[in-house]
Parts: structure tokens; C-alpha cells; sequence
């Protein structure tokens, strides 16, 4: 039987059963009525028919008036009780496998889907405390990836009040994570979780969330409800990924150290017998003899690879040989001087406080971060250096022009990583291993499209407990 007809059929019990005990209940009242009235009736004149016949009639009118009041409230009662149970049945579906008991009436409608509606209630509340303490972040998408729900640990993890974010798509741009600020492996792992060959997604991602705050996450994703929703749990996975990148960079400086070692010793005293010759066959030479140009140049030739090879030693011994209080703002001027036709902004900040550490390694990295800058930019570069509260001094190089985009950003400190066609990668790797060394940090920061800076924070030489030679 269709719910339709089943709907009519219950009703129809209830409007047959409310008019024949209403019609009942006034004919009885109607004739107790005129059976206690009697005497004055019948008493005063004799029992005719006809005034007893009126007397029945009036109580089977009465009856009648009855039922059809029956069945006008039949009518009312029964249409708010579907009404709830609709309701109830729209909050708590009965389960496909629930075997289909039959019903004599709306009540007993009602009280299964009330009894539905309660047991989900329970289940909420009690799913709802699990999801509080959680220690995973919990995110509800519906079917268009519109967040649904959350949980505290979500907005804990993310750093923000996802309220404003209910009802807004996951990667919109003023969703959690906007798919234009490089959230691409977000969304093909929810693409992945929501295919019918993958149920679960789980990955390791870089992720940025709309407030601008940039997370490694360990996400899963999970399809629920046949398509109807998708559970994202996530937790931190910084910590993790810096453990792992610290293994990696260790394994790719001892490689570093024994290749820089071989290449010192195999092609340093080679390079230098060949430059010695040269030089001999270079005083032989008249001044205006052709073939001094391409003496010059063979000694330029030199001079690169000489350099590669300092740029290796220094990557594999970063640790700075003295320790002096170094004036950032001299060091700044003197390496902006040595640069070759490139002249930076300087804003410095008066006075800034001195650093503890090795000049002429610092020199290295801020020579680095300029020749980076103006090599990857429009020309148009700005050094800032500020005393922070942390007892720290940062310097700010920003070049503009071009980003870095956003999916290499995590790869700039690499060794022999570059974008350049000429260049060796050595630079941004030496510059951190140094800035390291020195007990500061060194770290990116790039819109991806017209503009990138470098920040380096450096301990303050009267705030610095010590720095250890090694």
C-alpha cells in the first residue's frame, strides 16, 4: 500500500472513531437528559407519540450534530498530527532495513517517529560531545562542499571563528581554504574522496587558510551518507614535516660535505696549476695581442668554478669561525657598495642594535639575498632592518616584479634548486645554513603573483646567551 493510501486509510479510523463517540455520547446524554425530565413532560398531560416522537428525534438530532462535530475535529487533530509526524519522519527517517510493522492509527504513527526523533536526538548529543574532544580537527561538507559543521578543534587547528564560514564553499574564495590562494591538492583530494573507487582520501598538504594562515595537515577524507556529505579530519603536521625536513637536509649536507671534500681536493689543485700557467702565458703576451681576451676569459672560467667550489665548502661549514658584535647597518652599506651597478633601498631603523656572529659570513648571505633580488625582480628592491620585542633584529630584503608562485615556494632553500637558467642553487641554501648557524632563522614570504620577501631574524648581541663556534 502507497503512503498515500495508507495515510487516508489511518485517518479515516480516526474520523469514524471520534464521530460514532461523539454521536454516542450525546444521544445518551440526550436521553438521560429526558429520562430525568419526565415527570414534568408527561406528567401536566397525558404520553402522546407525537411529543415522545419529538423528544427521540431531538436526541438523534443531537447525535448527528455530534458526529459531524466528530468528525470537523477528526479532521483538525488528524492534519496537525501528520503534520508532525512528517516533521519527525523528515528529521529521522526510518532505515531501509527497519521491518515495516503495521499501524492501526496515527497515533501509533506518531509514536514511531517520535521515537525515531528521539533516539536521533540522543545520538546527536552524544556524537556532538565526541566531536568536542576530538583532538582532530572535524569538518561537515555537504554535497557542493559547503561547509555544514565543525568542531572546536577545527577552529583551534585553523586559527580562525569558522562560524562566519557555515553554509560557504569549502574553496571559494571567501570559504576555509580559497582555492586561489594554492589550495590545489586540497581540492583534488576531495575530488578523490567523493569518486566511487576511493571512499578515503588520505594525504599530507600544504594548505592556506582565508585569514591568510599557511598549515601542513594530515587530511582524510571520507565519504558519508551515499554522497549526501563528506567528513574532513585533519590534524598539524608542521612539527612532523620539519622532523622530516631536518633528516633530509642532513642527509643532503653529508652528501654535500663528502662531495665538496672530493671536489676540494680533485679539481682545486688542478684549477690552480691551470691558472698559474695562464697567467705565465698572460705576461708573455703584449698588451695588444688578441689572444689576451681569451686568456681573460679562461681566467674568468676560473674564477666561477673557484667560487662554486667556495660556495660547497661554505655550505658544509656554515658555522661562523669568530664571534664579535657585528652592526647590521655597516654590513648592509658595505655589501650594498660591493654590488655591481645594483643600488638598494635602504630603511634602517635608528639605531639598529647590533648582532653577535661572523661578518664576513653574514656579508655572504645578504650578498646572496640582494644578487637574488635583483635578479629575480624589476630592479626595484627595498632592505628594512627593525629591533623586534623577541630580542631579535629582522632585515626584510623585498624585491618587486614577480612572485615566486606558491607551489615552490617550499623548495627555494633546496640546494641546486633554481628557476634561473645560469644559476647553481647554492645561494638561498647557503644563506639559510649560515643564518641557521648563527642561531636565526631565515623564511619566504610571497603573494605568488608581484612581490617576495626574505626575512631574516638574527639574536641580538645583548640578548644573545651565547654563540657557539663550531
Amino acid at each position: 500500500m502507497n503512503p498515500t493510501m495508507r495515510r487516508y486509510r489511518l485517518t479515516l479510523h480516526l474520523w469514524i472513531i471520534l464521530a460514532l463517540v461523539m454521536a454516542v455520547c450525546a444521544t445518551g446524554s440526550a436521553l438521560a437528559v429526558l429520562y430525568i425530565q419526565r415527570p414534568f413532560v408527561f406528567g401536566a398531560q397525558p404520553r402522546t407519540a407525537p411529543v415522545a416522537g419529538v423528544l427521540f428525534s431531538t436526541a438523534i438530532v443531537a447525535g448527528a450534530l455530534a458526529a459531524v462535530a466528530g468528525l470537523l475535529l477528526g479532521l483538525r487533530l488528524t492534519r496537525r498530527i501528520w503534520l508532525i509526524i512528517e516533521r519527525a519522519e523528515a528529521a529521522a527517517p526510518p532505515a531501509a532495513n527497519t521491518p515495516n510493522r503495521p499501524m492501526l492509527d496515527e497515533l501509533g504513527v506518531l509514536d514511531a517517529a517520535v521515537g525515531r526523533l528521539t533516539l536521533s536526538v540522543d545520538r546527536f548529543v552524544s556524537d556532538s560531545d565526541i566531536l568536542t574532544k576530538l583532538p582532530e580537527g572535524m569538518l561537515l561538507l555537504g554535497t557542493d562542499d559547503s561547509l555544514i559543521s565543525f568542531n572546536p578543534a577545527a577552529e583551534t587547528l585553523l586559527g580562525a571563528a569558522l562560524e562566519r564560514f557555515r553554509g560557504r564553499p569549502l574553496l571559494s574564495d571567501d570559504g576555509v581554504f580559497p582555492l586561489e590562494a594554492g589550495n590545489g591538492p586540497l581540492a583534488r583530494l576531495l575530488a578523490k574522496a567523493r569518486s566511487d573507487d576511493h571512499a578515503v582520501a588520505r594525504c599530507e598538504l600544504a594548505a592556506t587558510t582565508g585569514t591568510g594562515r599557511r598549515l601542513v595537515l594530515d587530511v582524510t577524507a571520507q565519504d558519508h551518507d551515499r554522497g549526501q556529505s563528506l567528513v574532513l579530519l585533519f590534524r598539524d603536521a608542521t612539527e612532523k614535516r620539519r622532523i622530516r625536513e631536518q633528516i633530509k637536509r642532513a642527509d643532503q649536507l653529508a652528501l654535500l660535505g663528502a662531495l665538496a671534500a672530493r671536489v676540494a681536493h680533485e679539481v682545486r689543485t688542478p684549477l690552480a696549476t691551470i691558472r698559474g700557467l695562464i697567467e705565465f702565458l698572460q705576461q708573455d703576451l703584449e698588451p695588444d695581442h688578441r689572444g689576451r681576451e681569451y686568456v681573460d676569459k679562461i681566467i674568468g672560467g676560473l674564477d666561477r668554478q673557484e667560487r662554486l667550489v667556495q660556495k660547497l665548502l661554505m655550505l658544509t661549514h656554515a658555522a661562523p669561525l669568530i664571534s664579535e658584535s657585528v652592526s647590521i647597518s655597516l654590513l648592509l652599506q658595505d655589501v650594498v657598495a660591493a654590488l655591481p651597478g645594483h643600488r638598494p633601498t635602504l630603511a634602517l631603523e635608528h639605531p639598529v642594535p647590533p648582532i653577535l656572529g661572523d661578518s664576513v659570513l653574514l656579508a655572504e648571505v645578504f650578498s646572496n639575498l640582494l644578487t637574488n633580488a635583483f635578479e629575480a625582480g624589476d630592479g626595484t628592491v627595498i632592505v628594512r632592518a627593525v629591533a623586534t620585542h623577541g630580542g631579535t633584529v629582522q632585515i626584510d630584503v623585498t624585491n618587486y616584479g614577480v612572485g615566486i608562485p606558491i607551489d615552490l615556494q617550499e623548495r627555494v632553500f633546496e640546494p641546486f634548486f633554481t628557476t634561473k637558467p645560469r644559476g647553481t642553487g647554492l645561494g638561498l641554501a647557503i644563506a639559510r645554513q649560515v643564518t641557521e648557524a648563527h642561531g636565526g632563522t631565515i623564511k619566504l614570504v610571497s603573494d605568488g603573483r608581484a612581490a617576495t620577501t626574505f626575512v631574516v631574524e638574527l639574536p641580538r648581541a645583548e640578548t644573545s646567551a651565547e654563540v657557539v663556534a663550531r
